[in-house]
């Protein structure tokens, strides 16, 4: 394995730990649980010598990191039925379009098509 490939694996396990570390932030069983898994999977590969597939894995953690950083939330119990989330700079935050019922009802009475978003 050529050394610009050796830095990217280990740059690679590098950020998917830092980023373990600040998604799961204060919860000690979801770390170490973390750690493990990360260790585990990058053990798994250690004797893949073709570099394609090198290139491959290495870009899968990346993908795997990305999906960390910007989709995984902690909530946390506060008071017992309520959760407070730790949403980060990082976080995907989406749209949400707000249910309306009023426009199911008038489409339900027109006959919706199959497929629609309103349902009985």
């Amino acid at each position: 394995m050529s050394n610009s490939l050796r830095r990217e694996v280990l740059q690679s396990f590098k950020a998917l730990h830092k980023t373990r570390q600040t998604v799961f932030k204060g919860d000690t069983f979801a770390l170490k649980e973390g750690r493990k898994k990360i260790n585990e999977e990058y053990q798994k590969c250690k004797n893949v010598e073709n570099t394609g597939s090198i290139e491959e894995l290495v870009n899968y953690a990346r993908a795997v990191e990305h999906e960390l950083r910007t989709c995984v939330i902690q909530a946390r119990e506060v008071e017992p039925g309520f959760y407070q989330a730790e949403i980060r700079s990082d976080t995907v935050k989406l749209d949400n379009t707000p249910f309306n019922e009023a426009a199911c009802l008038n489409s339900e009475k027109k006959k919706t098509s199959p497929g629609s978003r309103c349902s009985s």
